[in-house]
């Protein structure tokens, strides 16, 4: 499902005109007027159960053939593709159905031609009621197209995302639904129970449960509901229920609820859900209300170290990174590792409130311990502390334990469950997890002289942990930038094979892991795969979507492909999400405001982005060239060359002409016009890029 779709009103049917109705909760079943529709072919009632969740119920052959055959072929996947069509199109013929559209380049349903069950229930939801399919099945958004995980890698990624997006959407909407006040106590109650269907551990749906069954009198149903929840976080999880769920279960044994009949909703309950999550040391009362359309911001600055050993730092350093991703995987603040302005609207963003995680690491002997402290912004007014020592064997129960009480400080409810999920320790050993660590450091302090260093680190690694994703999609994401940094380094056939062979095994090892599908997605690109990149993009943004390197990396891409609308919609996303973008967020956004035609931009982006990248001399020459700005173009001209000789690693010697054909290779650019662009810019000043042609034919691998 595609998380933008929106769901089609619930209406009687039109019984003049039947509909082909598609089932895709338990299965993909196709149905028209009656009559059960049989197709033999797994992956073709996959395609267009697919397509029946898609936006537009149309897409590409190119991208079908990329998701349903990722492992073939482009000419074999498309001639697999046309026989599916063949068959799906024949099996509605029989039935007297016209619901296909097919053309040359697309395959699609005809609009208003068909229905799908999940519309009804999204619908539902909507409309706040807890439709009967969510009471009756546990975990209802799994049951999404069952049966056809396994028909191929890139379809399984997508079904897994799509899994997770149906079931955020749909306790997004039961939230909302149980807490409307206005509405009568027993469906707020199915609301709850909904929910709990869907997250057993979901405290707040549970105290909604249990509240509303105590005011009807049904006091055994409010402690069933609590006994179902304690037994479930004690055997899963090893925790007990939240103060709040304690203390209502407290109140409903001593007999408060057991005399009250429908409230009047009031104060006290809509008090008792903003104080639920609140922290112990911290009174609800000092929290304002949020507005709805504003969130509150998060800095996570540079921890200060004291006495750490040189051969450790990267432990203290990878926790904070670590844990600007884990909080940034939660849709309900913004989250920068550089400072923001105090101002309450940062480029159209509303923040509510700010605060900063200010952190310390110190060394006693063999112990890195951390005191971290979170401040109220611009009052420094402390709200609680934490002291921990950091350790690889606590790591994810101590970023655990943070994430949980910033959300009781900032009033958001978090199941444990989906805490669980976005944060948890992977299956590999303690020293094959440093061994990445190390690695990641060494990356984001690149210097030539340690690449080769990480590159063996990342190997050693595999061959410890050969399960572990991460270390592939490390090794993937050098390769696919070595050519950024290394000037004169070309792509080469077997290199680019090698790295998308890395890049699928990271996905396959762990298909949630946003990190791996944006390595795959580029490692597609330099392959001159470009539509069955743009899956894997989507993917990554999808998985992570409140991550600001996964947007502005993906709005590059779009960039390249000459997608401008994309681009720039990425683009302003990833700064809505970081707040303060880095120099090196920077370097992306020049690439994309070139590509935009927005030259001036593409300078005021170069002067932000610090000289990070050698190349952004090139992108600030070109954009100067196009205003006519010609001396300053000069200029950045000469000092391009300047850097790219000091850091030519080519046999041959770094002639304008060796040095032109590196630069005009190194970006995977699929559209035509857009690589005439960068050509044309360079071109005017002087750069030699005669006999330079570009080809958007696949590179064989």
């Amino acid at each position: 499902m595609n998380a933008d779709r929106q769901p089609q009103p619930i209406r009687p049917p039109d019984v003049s005109r039947p509909k082909l109705r598609i089932s895709v909760l338990g299965g993909a079943f196709f149905n028209y007027d009656g009559q059960e529709i049989e197709l033999r072919n797994r992956k073709a009632r996959a395609i267009f159960a697919y397509l029946a969740l898609s936006p537009a119920a149309e897409e590409p052959r190119e991208k079908l053939a990329g998701l349903f055959w990722s492992e073939f072929s482009e000419q074999n996947a498309r001639a697999t593709l046309r026989q599916a069509i063949h068959e799906f199109r024949e099996a509605l013929q029989h039935a007297g159905c016209s619901a296909l559209a097919v053309s040359r380049m697309t395959v699609g349903l005809r609009s208003a031609s068909f229905s799908v069950d999940l519309d009804d229930i999204l619908a539902a939801v909507a409309a706040r009621e807890a439709p009967e399919p969510l009471l009756r099945q546990e975990r209802l958004a799994e049951t999404l197209l069952a049966g056809f995980d396994d028909l191929d890698q890139a379809f399984h990624t997508w079904l897994m995302v799509r899994r997770q997006a149906l079931h955020d959407r749909l306790i997004r909407g039961l939230e909302e639904g149980y807490r409307d006040l206005s509405l009568d106590r027993r469906r707020r109650r199915l609301l709850g129970e909904a929910t709990l269907r869907l997250d057993p551990t979901h405290e707040e749906a549970c105290r909604v449960v249990m509240r509303c069954a105590a005011e009807a009198g049904e006091t055994g149903a409010a402690l069933r509901a609590y006994d179902e929840l304690y037994k479930l976080l004690g055997d899963d999880y090893d925790m007990e229920p939240s103060a709040a769920t304690q203390d209502l279960i407290v109140e409903i044994k001593q007999g408060k609820f057991d005399v009250l009949d429908e409230p009047n909703p009031g104060m006290s309950y809509a008090n008792e859900m903003r104080q639920a999550l609140v922290s112990p040391r911290r009174s609800a009362g000092a929290l304002p209300p949020t507005p709805r359309a504003s969130k509150p911001a998060l800095l996570v600055s540079g921890f200060g170290m004291s006495g750490i050993d040189p051969d450790r730092v990267h432990l203290v350093e990878g926790f904070r990174i670590e844990l600007i991703g884990c909080l940034s995987r939660f849709r309900e603040w913004y989250v920068s590792g550089t400072d923001v302005s105090p101002a309450g609207d940062q480029g159209g963003v509303q923040v509510s409130a700010r605060y900063a995680v200010v952190t310390t690491a110190y060394q006693a002997g063999s112990t890195i311990n951390v005191v971290m402290v979170l401040q109220e912004r611009p009052s420094e007014l402390a709200i609680w502390g934490e002291r921990f020592e950091l350790s690889l064997d606590r790591w994810f129960e101590v970023q655990q334990r943070i994430v949980r009480r910033i959300a009781a400080t900032l009033n958001v409810q978090l199941s444990t469950e989906r805490l669980v999920r976005l944060s948890h320790m992977p299956d590999v050993s303690l020293e094959s997890y440093d061994i990445w660590l190390r690695g990641q450091w060494v990356i984001r302090h690149f210097a030539a002289t340690e690449w080769n260093r990480a590159v063996e680190m990342f190997a050693q690694g595999i061959e410890q942990a050969p399960a572990f994703s991460p270390l592939y999609s490390s090794l993937a994401q050098m390769n696919n930038a070595v050519h950024f940094v290394q000037p004169g380094m070309f792509r080469d056939p077997i290199k680019v094979a090698r790295t998308l062979s890395l890049a699928q095994k990271a996905v396959a090892l762990d298909p949630r892991d946003s990190r791996a599908e944006l390595c795959l997605g580029w490692a597609f690109a330099m392959s001159r795969r470009y539509t069955v990149a743009k899956i894997h993009m989507d993917l990554a943004c999808e998985l992570n979507g409140n991550d600001a390197w996964t947007l502005i990396s993906a709005a590059m891409f779009h960039a390249f492909c000459g997608d401008e609308v994309r681009a720039k919609e990425l683009s302003d996303l990833a700064i809505e999400m970081t707040l303060s973008p880095t120099p090196a967020h920077w370097t992306y956004e020049a690439s994309i405001r070139y590509f935009r035609g927005d030259d001036e931009g593409t300078i005021a982006a170069t002067d932000r982005a610090q000289n990070a990248l050698l190349t952004l001399s090139a992108w600030r020459a070109a954009a100067f060239s196009n205003l006519g700005r010609i001396d300053e173009a000069r200029v950045e001209v000469e000092r391009f060359y300047s850097g790219v000789r000091a850091n030519w690693i080519n046999d041959e010697p770094p002639t304008e002409q060796m040095i032109g054909r590196w630069f005009m290779q190194v970006y995977p650019i699929s559209r035509l016009e857009t690589w005439q662009r960068l050509r044309d810019g360079i071109a005017a000043l002087g750069i030699p890029v005669e006999g330079l042609v570009h080809t958007g034919a696949p590179i064989a691998t």
